[in-house]
């Protein structure tokens, strides 16, 4: 009996060392200017709301308001990040979509711009192929 469950105790210790971390993801939310004045707030504001929740990092100055949202989970996306309520002001509370602008998975678009790179460089590299088998002909 003591061995069974100290083979048991090893087993699950065993599972937890070596189970793979749950993947984490990375959303840009954008904020139009004229907007976030309309409703009297900053993406320092919202950014209060899903702090408690997820990492976060705001971002205002000269360019659009935007917030860096990490979700430390990989089956979230762009619509279910949308329905999240959040704190536009004191007396206001929406969804995120209502208030967001756009609303960006970032490891998605990264991995489509590096198949498209990968694409991209495969065919330049069938070009450089073409052009070393074919033979010009000195003229005369």
């Amino acid at each position: 009996m003591k061995n069974f469950i100290t083979t048991f105790l090893l087993f699950l210790i065993s599972i937890l060392v070596f189970a793979k971390e749950t993947e984490e993801k990375t959303f840009l939310v954008l904020f139009d200017r004229a907007e976030l004045k309309e409703y009297k707030t900053s993406p320092n504001y919202i950014e209060l709301s899903l702090t408690n929740i997820f990492k976060t990092k705001s971002y205002s100055g000269n360019s659009d308001a935007a917030i860096i949202v990490k979700v430390p989970y990989s089956n979230i996306d762009e619509c279910q990040l949308g329905y999240i309520f959040v704190r536009v002001n004191n007396k206001t509370i929406l969804p995120l979509q209502d208030i967001a602008l756009k609303i960006i998975d970032l490891d998605y678009s990264k991995t489509t711009y590096d198949q498209l790179l990968t694409s991209f460089e495969d065919k330049a590299q069938k070009n450089k192929k073409n052009n070393k088998t074919v033979k010009t002909i000195p003229s005369l």
